[in-house]
C-alpha cells in the first residue's frame, strides 16, 4: 500500500509539473503528436495480466499500433495489446533447423512463430457506429503483435500481427479485427436448490486434432477476456455454480466438446456429461444432482488429529498435506481438517521438514491413510505416529576405505540393503538413509530383521557386508566391509567392424540390481575397453560405433575367457 500510495504521488508532482511547463513552454515546432498510450507494468506473480492506469507519453515515443475493430453496434468493451518476442537460444535453433532441412514437415514455419508474449498493455479503445478502433498506442519494436479486445458478454476481436520490416518510429496497422461470438456453455444446476453448501463444476476439454493448432493459439487471449475461467480451464479447477440462476462459462476455446464433472459440497464428483460445443454458440445444459450421484452426494467428516514421534509424546509434523489442501501442525502435533470425504480413502502426507547434518531421527516425510467407516460422523479423532530410524551401520578400516576409493569413479561406490527372509534367501530393499559417516555408512531402517549391505565399485562388481540382526529393542547395530581380494577375475570389451578395432565406440554395461546406475566409456585406439573385476551372473551390454549398435549380455564370455568379443 505504500508503495502504491508512493507511486501515487509521484504522479501527482509529475503532472503538476507538466502542467506548469505547459503553461510556460514555448510554441511547438510541430502539432502532430499521436494520443497519450498508456505504460504497460510488468507483474510478476499473477495468472491474471494487469495493467496501470493511462499517464501522459512523451511525445518522440516512436512506435505505435492500431486496429480497427469491425462489429454490428459501438464497441463498449476492453483492449489489449501484447508484444511477442523470440527467447534467447530459440533464434540460432531456428538458423540451425534451416541449415539442415531444406523443407520442415513440422513445428513453426517461420522464426516469428516462436515469439511469445511477455506482458499485456491496456490500450485505448474508440467506439464507432460499427465497432471502433484500438490504439494508437505505444509499442517496443518487436518481431509479432497480438491484439484483443472483448466486450462484458464475451465478444472477442483477436490478431496476430507480423508487421514485416520493422520501422523504429511511425503507426503500425493491424487490420481489421472481426468480431468472433463467444463460445461455450451455460449451466442449470437442478436439485440442489434445497441442499447446503455450493455446487461446483470441474471442465475437461475435448479437442479437435485438426484445430488443435488454432485452439491452443486462442486459449491465452480467452484469458485475458475471462480470467477465472481461463484459470479453470488450466489448471482444471472447479467452477462455483449457482443454484438460483444459470452459470455462464464462456468465452471457451472453439473444441469440439467438453467433459463437465459436478462436484458436490462434500467433494464428491458426478460425471462425466460431455456437451458438444458449436463456434459462436453458447449451449445451454442442465446437469441434474439426482442423476448424477444416485448414491447421495456424500457426507463428510471433521478430521481431529495428532501425529507424534514413535512411542513420544512429542510432535512428529510441521504439516499435514491432501490433494485438497495442507494444514499447519502446532507444538503439540495437533491438527484439523474439516470436509474430508466419507466414502473414500484420503491419504495424507506428513511433512516432518527439512533434515539437518547427521542421522535424521525420522523419515522427513511419511503417508497416513484414512479410511472412514459408515459409523463415523461429524468430528472423527486419529492418532498417527511417524516411526523412529533404526540404523545399520557399515564399518570400515582404513585400508579398505582407501582400496575402494582407488577402485570406484563417481557415482560409485553404491550402497545396496539387503534383507534375508525365512527361506533363507537376500533380496533388495529400499531405505530411505544412507549417511556418511568417518569410518563406513549408516543406513536406515524401519522394522527388525536381519540385514546386510552390498558394497558397488560398479554395477557388476560388488560384495556384502557381514550380516547382523536387528532386534525390536534395537537402534544402531554394526556390520563390517572386509578388504576386497587383491587380484580377482577382470574382464574386457574388444569392439571390431569388419574385422578392424573401433576407436571411440560407446560402451554401456549394468549388473544385477537394475537400481544401481550403468558404467560409461569409450573404447581405446585399440577397440579395447576395461571392465575389472565382475562379480555379477549377469552384464547386460550395449556398444555403439562405426554407425552401428550391439545390444547382449557378457557375462558367459567375461567367465570362459575375460574377454566380451562385440562385432558391429
Amino acid at each position: 500500500m505504500r508503495l502504491k500510495q508512493g507511486l501515487v504521488g509521484m504522479l501527482v508532482v509529475v503532472l503538476v509539473g507538466v502542467g506548469l511547463w505547459m503553461l510556460l513552454r514555448p510554441e511547438p515546432a510541430s502539432p502532430l503528436v499521436p494520443p497519450s498510450p498508456p505504460v504497460s507494468v510488468r507483474v510478476e506473480d499473477a495468472s491474471v495480466p494487469e495493467v496501470a492506469l493511462p499517464v501522459e507519453a512523451v511525445a518522440d515515443a516512436g512506435l505505435w499500433l492500431t486496429a480497427t475493430l469491425e462489429g454490428a453496434h459501438p464497441f463498449a468493451g476492453e483492449a489489449r495489446v501484447g508484444a511477442a518476442f523470440v527467447i534467447e537460444g530459440d533464434e540460432g535453433w531456428w538458423e540451425e533447423e534451416k541449415r539442415q532441412k531444406t523443407i520442415s514437415l513440422v513445428g513453426p514455419s517461420s522464426l516469428e512463430d516462436l515469439a511469445n508474449v511477455r506482458e499485456w498493455m491496456k490500450a485505448p479503445a474508440t467506439a464507432s457506429s460499427q465497432g471502433g478502433v484500438v490504439g494508437p498506442v505505444a509499442v517496443p519494436p518487436a518481431p509479432r503483435y497480438q491484439v484483443v479486445a472483448f466486450e462484458p458478454d464475451g465478444t472477442f476481436w483477436w490478431a496476430d500481427f507480423v508487421p514485416g520490416s520493422l520501422p523504429k518510429t511511425g503507426t503500425l496497422d493491424a487490420g481489421v479485427l472481426r468480431a468472433n461470438r463467444p463460445t461455450g456453455v451455460s449451466i442449470r444446476l437442478d436439485g440442489a436448490r434445497n441442499m447446503e453448501g455450493t455446487f461446483s463444476v470441474r471442465i475437461e476439454r475435448d479437442v479437435d486434432p485438426h484445430d488443435a493448432e488454432r485452439a491452443s493459439a486462442l486459449q491465452p487471449m480467452l484469458a485475458l477476456v475471462n480470467p477465472d475461467l481461463g484459470w479453470a480451464l488450466v489448471n482444471r479447477s472447479p467452477v462455483p455454480l449457482s443454484p438460483d440462476a444459470d452459470t455462464r462459462l464462456a468465452p471457451l476455446p472453439p473444441d469440439r466438446a467438453v467433459r463437465l464433472w459436478l462436484r458436490a459440497p462434500s467433494g464428491r464428483e458426478g460425471g462425466p456429461v460431455e456437451v458438444r460445443l458449436r463456434e459462436g454458440t453458447v449451449t445451454p445444459v442442465t446437469l441434474d444432482v439426482a442423476r448424477l450421484f444416485p448414491e447421495g452426494v456424500g457426507r463428510s467428516v471433521t478430521l481431529r488429529g495428532r501425529v507424534l514421534l514413535g512411542n513420544s509424546s512429542r510432535s512428529g509434523g510441521r504439516m499435514v498435506s491432501w490433494p485438497g489442501g495442507e494444514e499447519p501442525v502446532d507444538g503439540e502435533g495437533r491438527f484439523t481438517i474439516p470436509d474430508v470425504p466419507a466414502w473414500q480413502t484420503t491419504r495424507f502426507n506428513v511433512y516432518r521438514g527439512m533434515k539437518g547434518e547427521g542421522r535424521p531421527e525420522a523419515p522427513s516425510m511419511w503417508d497416513f491413510d484414512f479410511t472412514p467407516t459408515e459409523e463415523m460422523q461429524g468430528v472423527v479423532d486419529v492418532e498417527w505416529r511417524v516411526p523412529l530410524y533404526r540404523w545399520l551401520v557399515v564399518r570400515m578400516d582404513g585400508f579398505t576405505r582407501a582400496q575402494l576409493k582407488e577402485r570406484t569413479v563417481p557415482p560409485y561406490p553404491v550402497y545396496l540393503l539387503e534383507r534375508r527372509d525365512a527361506q533363507g534367501l537376500w533380496s533388495a530393499v529400499p531405505s530411505r538413509e544412507f549417511v556418511p559417516e568417518e569410518d563406513g555408512m549408516a543406513v536406515s531402517l524401519l522394522e527388525p530383521g536381519t540385514y546386510r549391505v552390498q558394497v558397488a565399485s560398479a554395477p557388476y562388481a560388488s560384495r556384502p557386508s557381514s550380516v547382523a540382526q536387528m532386534g525390536a529393542d534395537d537402534t544402531s547395530v554394526d556390520v563390517r566391509l572386509s578388504p576386497a581380494p587383491s587380484a580377482g577375475p577382470s574382464c574386457e570389451v574388444h569392439v571390431t567392424h569388419q574385422g578392424r578395432p573401433v576407436a571411440g565406440a560407446l560402451v554401456m554395461v549394468g549388473g544385477k540390481y537394475r537400481s544401481m546406475p550403468p558404467m560409461r566409456g569409450e573404447t581405446d585406439s585399440a577397440g579395447h575397453w576395461r571392465l575389472g573385476a565382475v562379480t555379477s551372473d549377469v552384464l547386460p551390454m550395449f556398444v555403439q560405433g562405426a554407425g552401428n549398435e550391439w545390444e547382449g549380455d557378457g557375462a558367459e564370455a567375461c567367465r570362459r575367457s575375460g574377454v566380451v568379443e562385440v562385432r558391429l
